[in-house]
């Protein structure tokens, strides 16, 4: 009985390396993976605060004509996408009275705040402020 688990758990454990690469290679990366840095989604909840709220609502439920920003609405909306067609669309469409006014960086910041708001883990690198960068990163 020992020796079958031994050689159970041998195979467990390489088919788990095996899976670990084959994930790296196809870009496994998602924003459950500490994409973002608290410093940052602190910064992003300023800009949000000052740009995003009027229509989303301070607590980013969403407005009369606003699609909410956190919950399951919001991630069951970007499931299976990635963090570089987010950043695309909010870049190009908001706010809704002056698409692409903010930095690039005030809107990371802000897809931070978001992605805090809705429980995703800070990490210890910041979220970066270009598509090419931000497309390998899924929303699950």
């Amino acid at each position: 009985m020992t020796h079958r688990f031994a050689i159970g758990l041998a195979f467990s454990l390489a088919l788990g390396g095996l899976c670990g690469v084959a994930l790296r290679a196809q870009g496994g990366l998602t924003v459950t993976s500490g994409v973002f840095t608290a410093d940052q989604a602190k910064r992003g909840q300023t800009v949000y605060t000052s740009s995003c709220a009027k229509c989303h609502l301070e607590d980013l439920s969403g407005g009369k004509d606003s699609p909410p920003l956190k919950g399951d609405e919001f991630l069951s909306g970007w499931k299976g996408k990635t963090l570089g067609a987010l950043f695309d669309e909010v870049r190009m469409t908001m706010p809704f009275d002056g698409p692409g006014t903010l930095m690039p960086e005030q809107y990371a910041d802000v897809i931070a705040y978001i992605l805090s708001s809705n429980m995703f883990p800070p990490g210890d690198k910041e979220l970066a402020h270009e598509v090419p960068a931000l497309d390998p990163i899924k929303i699950p």
